[in-house]
């Protein structure tokens, strides 16, 4: 009886994932202290991406033409993706982060922050 209740609750076995990548600049003076404040990732704004459902976050950085980019990705396992990041971005830790990388970035042309790409595959 148990195993016929779980196999009619595909939803809940087979949770929808959004995968989310973005690029934003980074300023060149600025990359040894970025490393340094992502070295050991603060532990608040660790526990908060989980809280608010963004899983699997990471940040690669690499320089074409001179120029320095960010690439990030994570994985949202929530139900209501613009509420959750409303909350997170009202979170005071959050502000905090964000006040101290947010100069620290340089946005593609015609962005205010990272810039979400498009996934165009996927291989699971």
């Amino acid at each position: 009886m148990l195993m016929a209740a779980a196999m009619g609750c595909d939803g809940l076995m087979s949770k929808k994932v959004k995968r989310v990548g973005m690029v934003v600049g980074l300023n060149p003076k600025d990359i040894s202290d970025y490393k340094i404040l992502h070295s050991d990732s603060n532990p608040g704004v660790r526990d908060l991406l989980n809280k608010y459902n963004m899983h699997n976050f990471s940040i690669f950085l690499h320089q074409i033409e001179g120029k320095w980019y960010e690439f990030g990705y994570y994985e949202y396992t929530g139900d209501d993706f613009e509420a959750d990041m409303a909350k997170m971005d009202a979170e005071p830790c959050i502000r905090a982060w964000l006040k101290v990388c947010g100069p620290m970035q340089l946005p593609l042309k015609g962005e205010k922050s990272w810039a979400t790409m498009e996934q165009v595959y996927y291989n699971e």
